[in-house]
């Protein structure tokens, strides 16, 4: 858990975060930027977390507008507890938090949870990962994402044959539409991001889409938790 740091990607970039990262994911990319840190966990009660939130005056913060993102790994793999602490928040503080859910869209969120997310970032993996494409592209669950008013698509890309890559199995089979799609450049950090940001620009202007930079690593370089 990390709070009173800046949402670093997508739709939400720049907004002043607490973060929560989720032990588990359902892929294991080849590049992951933070596959130090969420194969290991910490048990902790709804209580323990909301005293640590309380000991920094976290709760005034997330009141007044701070946003809370679940993250991972996956946060849909432990959808049921996700859907428990926020409504035990709920109920000890009398007002909903505004929530993010980081999200590689391979697994269908449950009705509950959908109630409870204001803001759906998926991130879609190509065949960079090194992961199978059943693994990866799940249509049912892209299309039911793409539907929902509250949810944008991240790609990291590298190269021109990255956004080939997504116009042929996501735009074009009718998965995903582009005004739904944020691009990204590729970097872990700021050296890398100066390689690739450029293109990213160009492929977005080119296609239509909305570009992002990746503003935690533009900041503070490599980090997973800042």
């Amino acid at each position: 858990m990390f709070s009173d740091t800046i949402q670093g990607e997508g739709l939400h970039t720049g907004v002043i975060s607490t973060f929560i990262r989720l032990q588990g994911c359902t892929l294991k990319c080849v590049w992951c930027d933070t596959l130090d840190v969420w194969p290991e966990g910490n048990e902790y009660t709804f209580d323990e977390v909301f005293e640590k939130f309380e000991s920094v005056g976290l709760i005034d913060r997330l009141k007044a507008g701070q946003h809370l993102i679940l993250t991972g790994g996956s946060p849909l793999k432990q959808q049921e507890g996700c859907v428990n602490f926020l409504k035990a928040f709920i109920s000890r503080y009398g007002f909903k938090p505004y929530v993010e859910v980081e999200n590689e869209a391979v697994l269908m969120p449950t009705r509950d949870l959908l109630d409870l997310v204001d803001w759906w970032n998926n991130s879609p993996k190509l065949a960079n990962s090194k992961m199978k494409d059943r693994a990866r592209i799940k249509p049912l669950i892209l299309y039911f994402m793409n539907k929902l008013p509250n949810s944008t698509f991240k790609f990291v890309v590298n190269n021109l044959e990255d956004w080939n890559e997504i116009q042929r199995d996501f735009i074009e089979p009718g998965h995903i539409t582009k005004d739904k799609i944020i691009i990204m450049p590729e970097g872990q950090t700021q050296e890398e991001l100066n390689t690739t940001r450029g293109l990213a620009a160009e492929i977005a202007i080119q296609e239509g889409v909305r570009f992002s930079d990746r503003l935690h690593v533009t900041i503070w370089d490599r980090a997973t938790a800042v």
